[in-house]
């Protein structure tokens, strides 16, 4: 199970009965509902499905924070929560918010007891959480639902007769067909809900529950707002607002660089994963972390200040970057020395190549961190079988062939493929691997997912960054046609591709 700051706690005495509320009549129903889903996600660790579901019916749903081109690394993060916590079901996409880039994800529970339920759904990434009291495809069809389960939901909902409740609403998209008005469906829901609304802030209090109407193009959806654990996630929302203006002040800036806010996710669901395959004690255990095209550092800085902020497990860790770029190689190495404090770094060369070493502490668990950064071409480094052994996880943003002009290398597809075999050989059985990579067009002949199932590796999961096809909202001004067309036609950014090495 995860730290309890990812869990939301609902009151324990009305959880299981809005569930079952939510999903009548029968056990059976039920039974058919978990059918459905696991046939979805039939194989565990293959997660990945982009479009919007409309047949799937939740227990939980979670919108995700305003990340204008981040949404399905977002949703991938959550599923990646669900697989390491041995949850087969995958965590479904409802809806889609074009202004805000914003998704609605549905999950449906796999604990018989709501106090045991932990959700796949990380503090940091979303707006609120909630657990499904109604559902319905148009509003008639909501409204009977809420008829049939009120008086289960509302007599166990509290003690207290008199209990008091707030109704508020978020569209995602109009309803298919819809003949309402946003308040004509808040006042014939509220009509249909026992105790006494909320009529200023101040009547508020933490006995009041928090209904919130969610309007997708398919359905709608009455939820109970779920408690979230503010204080963890306060702390935890510190190390990382820290972190961002530690590295956002870095000696070195590559304009190459990946997007910081995707390092901090592709190492939070890392580590997660190492955690879910590790076979030693967890307390104080050493992790071999290596970044084969490490550029400037972001991956490896994020994992230096970030692996343990989230867990209490304490993991010393191993860190070794590689960079065929003096420059990048040689910056890396400045931005950690900034990022630990240090004044001087220990450099040296041998038959492997040029070496930075910077020992440092881990923020939170104190324990030492050491990182190595090679100058050299990685393939060659990894196949030669001189980095000191094998690695607990491999992250890498693999070259894109459209790096500035001063940084721009010999590379090439056959390159990126050539560092995938190399990662292969040197990355342990059962152990996560996670790479950046240009578009997946079948067209071209590199593609990371169809490479890493060609050496035997499990795929977690995969997303493009933009999502494909996402693109923003227009407005009324004038259109710049030339671009609004290479907007359109444009390849999505970048891949971001999550395996498991073979055991």
């Amino acid at each position: 199970m995860f730290p309890k700051r990812y869990c939301y706690s609902a009151k324990l005495a009305i959880t299981l009965i809005i569930i079952a509320a939510a999903h009548p009549t029968s056990s059976n129903a039920f039974k058919q509902a978990s059918y459905v889903k696991r046939k979805v996600a039939s194989n565990a660790v293959d997660h990945a499905s982009t479009s919007i579901t409309s047949f799937y019916s939740p227990q939980y749903v979670a919108k995700t924070t305003e990340s204008f081109k981040l949404a399905d690394l977002f949703w991938l993060q959550a599923n990646v929560m669900a697989y390491c916590d041995n949850d087969q079901s995958a965590v479904q996409k409802l809806a889609f918010h074009r202004p805000t880039a914003s998704l609605l994800l549905g999950y449906n529970g796999t604990s018989s007891n709501s106090s045991d339920q932990v959700l796949p759904f990380p503090t940091n990434r979303v707006q609120y959480v909630g657990v499904v009291v109604a559902s319905g495809a148009t509003a008639q069809d909501l409204l009977d639902c809420i008829k049939t389960t009120s008086a289960s939901f509302v007599t166990s909902s509290t003690t207290n007769c008199n209990y008091s409740w707030t109704l508020d609403c978020d569209t995602f998209e109009p309803l298919a067909g819809r003949q309402f008005t946003t308040s004509m469906i808040m006042c014939a829901v509220s009509r249909h809900l026992s105790g006494e609304p909320v009529l200023g802030r101040d009547d508020i209090d933490d006995e009041t529950i928090s209904y919130l109407l969610v309007e997708t193009s398919s359905k709608l959806y009455l939820i109970q707002k779920l408690p979230i654990d503010n204080q963890m996630h306060d702390t935890y929302q510190e190390n990382l607002n820290r972190f961002r203006q530690e590295w956002s002040r870095r000696p070195f800036q590559y304009s190459g660089a990946v997007n910081i806010e995707i390092a901090i996710t592709v190492v939070d669901m890392l580590q997660r994963l190492v955690s879910k395959n590790g076979e030693e004690p967890k307390d104080n255990r050493r992790i071999r972390l290596l970044d084969p095209t490490c550029g400037s550092g972001s991956f490896l800085a994020a994992a230096a200040q970030l692996w343990n902020s989230n867990n209490h497990q304490n993991e010393s860790l191993d860190i070794v970057g590689i960079d065929s770029n003096f420059k990048c190689s040689d910056g890396a190495s400045k931005n950690f020395c900034k990022l630990f404090g240090l004044e001087r770094i220990s450099e040296e060369e041998d038959s492997r190549g040029k070496r930075w070493t910077v020992s440092g502490v881990d923020p939170q668990s104190e324990l030492p961190i050491r990182t190595a950064i090679y100058c050299g071409d990685s393939a060659e480094l990894l196949s030669s079988k001189s980095l000191d052994g094998e690695f607990d996880c491999v992250v890498s943003n693999l070259p894109w062939n459209r790096n500035t002009f001063e940084y721009k290398q010999e590379t090439s597809n056959c390159k990126s493929t050539e560092i995938i075999t190399r990662i292969a050989e040197v990355v342990k059985p059962g152990k996560p691997v996670i790479v950046v990579s240009g578009s997946n067009d079948p067209a071209l002949s590199f593609n990371a997912k169809r490479t890493f199932k060609e050496l035997g590796f499990d795929i977690v999961g995969e997303v493009t960054i933009p999502p494909a096809g996402f693109s923003l909202p227009e407005s009324g001004k004038k259109k710049n046609t030339v671009a609004s067309d290479r907007q359109t036609n444009r390849n999505s950014n970048c891949v971001v591709t999550i395996v498991i090495a073979p055991r």
